[in-house]
């Protein structure tokens, strides 16, 4: 039987035991031929112990501090395990060891050491490679990662090869792009949407009509499916909580739209909702924590006007409210939720001159408050959240022309900072975070425009 008493731990011979005192340990041994192994886990102080004994000696290898512990063998020695920390630490152990005579109790010698341990190691420096490229140069495309972890690519325009319908897979354990099935209509401008079945919705864009296709990543085809209500452009589509898909504003024509469509991929049918209370496109569209749409900003005419307002879609009730007003109307902006439930907005134009400002959105307030700048003025740029919780923004335009520059925005500090930068300027481009955590940013235009692709990691 195996006991932890007065922080005491006396054992004999078992096949398997799990012991929890009143105050604060846990014990388990195991029993293999002659030997005795126990792990002593101390909740109060999060620490533990696993202790070998083979009759002769008793080791304790330790990964935190640890408490005193007392055994009742004739003699232990003690050994540092050695462990892996993003900082430096210190590891101090203190143990003790008593002989015990007729009791429990009693001893007739004690022995204390004090060990320190110091490790540091360092995170890795973010940087940028270039990967495979593109089969066909292109911007104003959609990039999509898909439920197995390829990336999908869609349409875009190809400069003088026109505007595109093809589509290319990137499998990122290759690093090689691959053509898959066209679209039934070239298109640019365009929204893509990875729906809850796996498969790819593509909507509106420019030189389409009103369509709107599925990719079926099962058969690497495509097919038609029903027709939004209104052909639109430069919209947004989101996922919403329950599925469906939710399409907002954009631009017909010379026409600035207000309209808003609801998508179910079960009945593949297009139906109206509430309108938006400020007609917009160049706007952008989040979902935040409690399941709403954001809205902000935009254009709200074809020369350009920018808006300051933002907007919230319930869709329990399928209406549109605002929320508190952008303190930098914008367009050609970028949003990112934040692991904290914030939205982050940075860059676009305004009062034609290109921002550096940003702006966090607090769902619980509904207000916007100004953060850091952002070092480089830039739009068309990306935004990505990375699985450390900080925001990447890479490439775009400002007064100087086409950028290569990328900057970090940490969430904790409200700082940005420039991290490497791209090894090819680009804008009009796309960026996915894979499945590994490293981004890729694909394509986009600069003098001529780009079919090459490049990854981030270290961030």
């Amino acid at each position: 039987m195996s006991l932890i008493r007065d922080n005491i731990l006396i054992g004999v011979r078992s096949k398997s035991l799990l012991d929890l005192t009143q105050d604060q340990c846990i014990c388990e041994m195991l029993n293999s031929d002659e030997s005795i192994y126990a792990l002593n886990y101390f909740s109060t102080n999060q620490t533990c112990q696993l202790l070998y004994s083979n009759i002769t000696s008793t080791i304790i290898e330790f990964s935190l501090n640890s408490s005193l512990i007392y055994m009742n063998q004739s003699s232990i020695s003690l050994t540092t395990k050695s462990t892996t920390a993003l900082s430096t630490t210190t590891v101090t152990t203190s143990t003790s060891t008593s002989s015990s005579t007729t009791s429990l109790t009693s001893s007739t010698s004690s022995t204390t050491s004090s060990t320190s341990t110091t490790t540091t190691t360092t995170t890795a420096e973010p940087v940028w490679t270039l990967t495979g490229n593109l089969n066909s140069a292109r911007y104003y495309h959609t990039s999509s990662v898909l439920l197995d972890g390829q990336v999908l690519v869609t349409g875009g325009y190809g400069g003088f090869g026109g505007i595109l319908k093809t589509a290319e897979l990137y499998d990122q354990s290759s690093g090689i792009w691959t053509l898959t099935s066209s679209m039934n209509y070239a298109r640019y401008s365009h929204e893509a949407t990875v729906l809850a079945n796996g498969k790819v919705l593509i909507t509106g864009g420019q030189s389409t009509g009103a369509t709107a296709e599925l990719y079926d990543t099962l058969s690497a085809s495509w097919r038609l499916t029903n027709t939004t209500n209104i052909l639109r452009r430069y919209s947004t589509a989101s996922l919403l909580q329950n599925g469906i898909v939710l399409v907002n504003g954009g631009l017909n024509g010379s026409t600035v739209l207000d309209s808003t469509e609801l998508y179910d991929p079960s009945s593949e049918i297009w139906t109206f909702t509430g309108s938006l209370n400020t007609a917009r496109y160049y706007h952008t569209a989040t979902v935040i924590t409690n399941g709403m749409i954001l809205v902000s900003g935009g254009s709200s005419g074809v020369s350009t006007a920018e808006i300051d307002s933002a907007e919230l879609y319930n869709p329990s009730t399928q209406t549109w409210k605002f929320t508190g007003s952008l303190n930098v109307a914008r367009y050609y902006h970028t949003a990112s939720l934040l692991t904290n439930g914030k939205v982050l907005i940075c860059g676009g134009t305004s009062n034609n001159s290109y921002l550096d400002s940003s702006e966090l959105y607090d769902p619980s307030t509904g207000l916007w408050t100004l953060t850091d700048s952002l070092n480089t003025a830039r739009y068309y740029h990306t935004a990505s959240l990375l699985t450390n919780g900080k925001v990447l923004v890479s490439g775009g335009s400002d007064n100087n022309g086409v950028l290569n520059s990328a900057e970090l925005y940490d969430p904790i500090s409200e700082t940005w900072t420039f991290t490497s930068n791209l090894t090819n300027k680009r804008y009009l481009h796309a960026a996915s975070v894979l499945t590994n955590g490293n981004v890729l940013v694909n394509a986009g235009t600069d003098v001529s425009n780009e079919k090459t692709a490049e990854l981030y990691s270290g961030g």
